[in-house]
């Protein structure tokens, strides 16, 4: 493990007690891994490698993938730390009565069927929160998939705790995740783990009854394992406490986001969803301006954001230089690094006569710097970005045209 992230977690905190049970009980889980969906969740949980003592309820099972079952909550042995309730949405109510009666202080809900399907839903929403309140309960969820922590046991390189259904799952690092769609809360794993994004937490939050993302926040601004955080919101309810929770975090811990709402049939897809309200991009826009949140609408982008920020890559300023071997590669790069509002400065004149000394007398040496052909490939990779680096006219360095090193190891 690396050492910068053998640090203490915040072990008093009670999303450390979600994502770092001692035990937990299952609702909704049965032997069938490949249709039932609480199955294949409970499944990732023990492949995960999890330590602790596993509780399925069942009214009808004797034993669950190889753990003994319970009829009911109040039957078991022990008080679990974590309830996890996949069940259908008329019986959730009785059993969360139940968690709270047997003492358990955390759930993660992935039921659906709440708020965002009417006023029934938003009545059985009412009870989820009074049942909380009244027995002190912070709970994930309704209508999420919870919660992944690739740090469960650090010393442990492929250890996990997983409530998704995803199986797959990334290599961790400092990059954490909070969504209000458990889908690319999980689904992200697949493309992270192929480019190399190394995501350590990820939370599910769904409809937000209870625990919301000023939360998630809140712990991923104290949270030593965490360096970058990625949100995928849908709205947000406490507004003025997310902006300067924000605006504290950023100068410290970037954050880049995806902000789903902002057109008609997005506001309804949303609705629908969590039964959110959206609000228009250009208020969105304005808050991720104000706080220092880096905006995207493309999971691909967000993904390399933060795979880029994971590894230290954080300008200090806008300047930016580019090296080239094309003209026409360079003239884009610089027209799209102004769209972004990123400055392409001219070099000074001193600094384009060292330039000058490196590069053929075709070349330009102005920003960005055009090498046209150019064989030498140690001024290319090396003194070129030092020389730049060093020159404190730029805060940040892009390079068109990585080639060349496969064939001069042939030789």
């Amino acid at each position: 493990m690396t050492e910068q992230y053998n640090l203490h977690p915040l072990e008093g905190h009670y999303l450390h007690s979600i994502l770092n049970p001692k035990s937990l009980c299952v609702f909704g889980a049965n032997n069938n891994l490949l249709n039932t969906m609480g199955s294949m969740q409970l499944r990732n949980i023990i492949a995960g490698g999890f330590k602790g003592p596993i509780y399925p309820i069942h009214p009808q099972l004797d034993k669950v993938q190889g753990y003994k079952a319970y009829r009911s909550v109040l039957d078991l042995p022990e008080t679990p730390d974590l309830a996890f309730i996949i069940l259908p949405t008329r019986v959730v109510v009785e059993v969360m009565e139940e968690c709270g009666q047997k003492g358990i202080k955390h759930l993660i809900i992935t039921s659906g069927g709440f708020r965002e399907v009417g006023q029934d839903g938003k009545k059985l929403s009412i009870k989820l929160s009074e049942i909380a309140e009244k027995y002190n309960i912070r709970f994930i969820g309704p209508n999420c998939l919870g919660v992944f922590n690739g740090w469960y046991d650090p010393e442990k390189k492929d250890s996990h705790f997983n409530t998704m259904w995803m199986y797959i799952v990334p290599e961790r690092g400092p990059i954490s995740l909070a969504a209000h769609s458990g889908t690319v809360a999980s689904h992200l794993f697949w493309y992270a783990r192929e480019i190399g994004a190394k995501i350590g937490k990820s939370f599910s939050i769904g409809n937000e009854n209870n625990i919301d993302i000023v939360d998630i926040l809140k712990y991923f601004k104290d949270d030593p394992q965490t360096k970058v955080i990625g949100l995928y919101i849908e709205e947000i309810k406490r507004g003025k406490d997310f902006i300067a929770l924000a605006k504290e975090i950023t100068p410290k811990k970037p954050i880049v986001a995806i902000y789903a709402g902002g057109s008609e049939a997005a506001i309804r897809s949303i609705k629908s969803h969590t039964g959110a309200i959206a609000g228009d991009d250009r208020i969105f826009e304005g808050v991720f301006k104000e706080t220092g949140i880096i905006s995207t609408f493309s999971a691909q982008d967000f993904v390399h954001y933060l795979r880029a920020f994971s590894y230290g890559i954080i300008p200090n300023g806008n300047r930016i230089g580019i090296i080239t071997d094309s003209g026409g590669s360079g003239s884009m790069m610089t027209k799209s690094a102004e769209i972004y509002g990123l400055k392409v400065p001219e070099f000074s004149e001193e600094l384009k006569s060292k330039i000058r000394k490196l590069i053929p007398p075709t070349a330009s040496a102005t920003n960005p710097i055009d090498l046209t052909f150019d064989v030498n490939q140690y001024n290319l990779y090396v003194k070129l970005p030092k020389l730049l680096i060093n020159s404190g006219e730029i805060d940040g360095l892009v390079m068109y045209a990585a080639f060349g090193l496969k064939i001069l190891l042939k030789f």
